[in-house]
């Protein structure tokens, strides 16, 4: 038997109505997620990412890029889970920050053996979406699949469309740090077209070093971002705050490279 629920979201419909003028919303019907429920996964976590999947489906109908709410496209849990947990939560506020949920139906779907949980929903879809500028790229290069211990980090960078401000965050398992810029070399616009090095400099080496000098490796996350103008980060260093901060930059006015790498 097929198990049906449906949830009027009357309060979420008076704030819509109370916060956005009609011309800035997107009125989109029937947008569908489902995941399977399965031994890792319950009915309730099941939902939950069915629910979400019918939310990024109903910003696919409205015309909202992914740009505007999957920053940094998919991120895997094997690059380390504290910064997937932290991104997939900063994927999620933006998320709910375009898409006001006016009613929602849950199924139960059986399809031979498996068991799925599928979420239909309407919305109102805020059509404030600000698209990337494709001229306005970042590249980055010389990023190694790993490092030894205690060996010299070295890459280069040259951002193409606008001459820019850079911002280098570095994620390990614990802690988030910015590596450039940094107490010896600091802040300075970058020449667009022009190739750069990280380190900036030549007064500073940046060692790779393992937090946990007994652990087999450790898996680094680094975002570069290259800014229009020099927006400039005061906030907490950690995961959440600095991703949260980066979404507020407009897309036009921000151009990223996430990489990866470890340390052995």
């Amino acid at each position: 038997m097929t198990a049906v629920r449906i949830i009027a979201v009357a309060a979420a419909l008076l704030i819509g109505s109370a916060l956005y003028a009609a011309d800035d919303v997107v009125r989109v019907r029937k947008s569908t997620g489902r995941c399977e429920v399965d031994s890792s996964i319950c009915v309730d976590e099941a939902e939950e990412k069915a629910f979400m999947e019918a939310k990024k489906e109903a910003l696919r109908k409205a015309g909202i890029s992914e740009a505007s709410w999957a920053l940094l496209g998919h991120v895997s849990p094997a690059g380390g889970e504290r910064f997937h947990e932290a991104y997939s939560s900063v994927c999620s506020l933006a998320v709910d920050r375009l898409v006001n949920v006016l009613e929602k139906k849950v199924e139960e779907v059986r399809e031979s053996d498996s068991v799925f949980c599928e979420v239909t929903i309407d919305a109102d879809v805020v059509g404030t979406d600000v698209a990337e500028d494709p001229e306005f790229k970042l590249i980055v290069e010389g990023i190694a699949p790993g490092y030894n211990d205690e060996e010299i980090f070295e890459c280069s960078f040259n951002v193409q469309g606008a001459d820019s401000y850079l911002k280098l965050f570095w994620f390990t398992d614990d802690e988030v740090s910015m590596i450039y810029p940094n107490d010896f070399e600091g802040n300075q616009m970058f020449t667009a077209g022009k190739q750069y090095g990280i380190p900036v400099t030549d007064t500073i080496e940046l060692v790779m070093a393992r937090n946990d000098p007994d652990a087999d490796a450790e898996f680094i996350n680094l975002i570069f971002l290259a800014t229009r103008t020099n927006c400039q980060y005061t906030g907490e260093m950690d995961f959440h705050s600095v991703l949260n901060w980066i979404y507020t930059i407009p897309a036009d006015q921000r151009a990223i490279f996430h990489g990866s790498t470890l340390i052995k």
